[in-house]
């Protein structure tokens, strides 16, 4: 019979094995903190969500507001020489090119944003511009607004509001990055919110608010974007952060503001009828 003993013949001294160099762990996901960076090598593990303290996180975060300043300085830039043009427009009597402008503002407004949000990639050229483009779009739109206001003899709200939003905006950015709160949870109620808004406009289609309703649907809506710089404001360093994508980031931002602004001047145009 055979015996169950080692083959004498075999030699089973340790076989050389090929050495491969170390591979890096790659996770199928983001790990809680991780930083992916913009292809310059960086990339930081252990930076606590929200961490505005973190080195990583706080450069991403400059890299948001860099791009919301800017942008935000084209739509003020925007918004003037709209305004302007659309004077001269009337004074021609040219009113139909004064629509052409608010049209394609419109157009822009929303092709711009919704490519920038629904584009996978999370920075390219094309992305970066359309954030230009959004924020040129959304200051042409507010021209006619404007100049119904100054029209009015109400040029002074202008003012009013626009230093209404910045510091509502600003003063929740501040309170939002350096508390570190999750404002995220308020997703569900802000769209309900927006619902409520959509639906109130329609039904003012065909129905007219009396003064005090009108004034209370402005509020609501001040009150709804407030609601969004919170979430979007919690998203730059959670989401936004983890994604690498400032771009997305600061449009959502300056889109918070802008309607801040709009129904900024709306409730304080409401409230002096």
């Amino acid at each position: 019979m055979y015996e169950n003993r080692p083959n004498q013949n075999y030699n089973y001294s340790r076989q050389p094995q090929p050495a491969y160099p170390p591979q890096p762990y790659a996770a199928p996901y983001p790990q809680q903190g991780a930083y992916y960076g913009d292809g310059d090598g960086q990339f930081t593990q252990g930076a606590e969500a929200g961490d505005i303290s973190h080195p990583a996180v706080a450069a991403f975060a400059r890299k948001v507001y860099t791009y919301f300043a800017t942008a935000l300085a084209a739509a003020m830039a925007a918004a003037f020489g709209t305004t302007k043009l659309a004077e001269q427009f009337v004074a021609q009597g040219n009113t139909g090119a004064v629509t052409t402008l608010w049209i394609g503002g419109l157009v822009g407004f929303f092709a711009s944003y919704l490519i920038v949000v629904f584009t996978r990639k999370s920075h390219s050229p094309l992305k970066t511009a359309l954030l230009y483009v959004f924020a040129g779009s959304a200051g042409a739109m507010l021209a006619p607004l404007l100049m119904y206001y100054v029209a009015a003899g109400m040029g002074m709200l202008i003012v009013y509001a626009l230093g209404v939003a910045t510091v509502t905006f600003f003063g929740l950015t501040v309170y939002t990055l350096t508390t570190g709160k999750d404002f995220r949870s308020l997703g569900g109620i802000l769209l309900a919110g927006i619902l409520v808004m959509l639906g109130l406009v329609l039904i003012g289609l065909f129905v007219g608010f009396p003064g005090v309703l009108t004034t209370v649907i402005m509020g609501l809506g001040l009150l709804v974007f407030i609601g969004f710089t919170l979430f979007d404001t919690s998203r730059v360093v959670r989401d936004y952060y983890h994604a690498n994508d400032a771009v997305s980031a600061a449009i959502n931002l300056l889109y918070d503001f802008i309607m801040l602004f709009r129904y900024a001047l709306y409730f304080l145009g409401a409230s002096r009828d």
